[in-house]
């Protein structure tokens, strides 16, 4: 397939959302930035997820694209997969599920832009915070930053994110000098999203953080990823996760290490430094 080239390219991973998958593209549709192309990879859905892509592309032929390549096998690789697809100076990933508020690519756009007029040819991730609603748009919380932890002032260089990753796929913007220090194999990749932070952070490019929230983070029970309810949190759901949180961490170090290596007392320092750290982005 040869490469599609348009200015903001955004990246549509599906499968099953027929729920949802309306609302999100109506929601890309109502953008007050209208410069972009959506592309969308479906991951083998059984519901009527393409039956809905496919009357979209009927009505917005110049605007929405669904990409015609075998399966991948998971979020992560279809992801990954659209981005070697899509040739653009610029790329967003958008999830099947959420909702753009109308000013998302705006406001990503113009901090990117300012960014690269000081920073010319530099890998350049742009995010922001995102507001955590239920399944049917209710407020779970304002700040998936502040519900979450995420302390964003810590997270300067490579060995900080073995704290966190902190940027959440759905809220990237990144331009085209990201693409050519990503490392094209994924073996140890977790998710589409830590991959590209973390080769981001390796290269010593520009990660930056809106203190805004642009997206309504949808919560439900099919979420591939997500938040916790704060009722999960008690002691005995720590305890029983003890061992699914250790085999978390070891393959974030793996990760990490596939990417750049990183010592195993640089990995525990950040994680330590990181819990005491008190400073938040607000």
């Amino acid at each position: 397939m040869e490469p599609i080239n348009h200015h903001i390219a955004i990246l549509m991973a599906t499968y099953n959302g027929e729920r949802y998958l309306d609302e999100q593209i109506r929601s890309i549709i109502a953008q007050t930035c209208q410069d972009w192309h959506l592309y969308i990879h479906d991951d083998g859905s059984i519901d009527n997820t393409v039956g809905i892509i496919k009357e979209y592309v009927s009505q917005y032929p110049h605007q929405i694209t669904l990409l015609d390549y075998p399966t991948q096998g998971g979020a992560c690789l279809n992801f990954m997969s659209m981005l070697e697809q899509v040739d653009a100076p610029y790329y967003m990933f958008c999830d099947q599920d959420d909702v753009w508020l109308p000013q998302k690519i705006m406001t990503e756009y113009r901090t990117m832009k300012e960014i690269e007029k000081e920073q010319p040819e530099t890998p350049i991730i742009v995010n922001s915070d995102l507001t955590v609603v239920d399944e049917n748009l209710k407020c779970i919380s304002h700040s998936f930053w502040e519900f979450s932890g995420i302390n964003t002032h810590f997270l300067r260089n490579y060995a900080d994110y073995a704290a966190n990753n902190a940027v959440t796929g759905c809220t990237m913007l990144f331009n085209k000098a990201v693409k050519r220090v990503i490392k094209h194999t994924y073996k140890e990749a977790l998710m589409h999203d830590s991959w590209i932070t973390l080769s981001v952070a390796a290269a010593k490019g520009t990660i930056d953080y809106i203190p805004q929230q642009l997206v309504l983070y949808r919560q439900h029970g099919n979420n591939t990823l997500g938040v916790r309810s704060v009722k999960e949190l008690t002691w005995k759901y720590r305890l029983k996760n003890a061992l699914f949180m250790i085999r978390k961490n070891q393959a974030h170090y793996r990760q990490m290490n596939a990417i750049l290596p990183i010592s195993v007392t640089s990995y525990i320092i950040a994680k330590i430094r990181y819990k005491f750290s008190k400073q938040t982005i607000r």
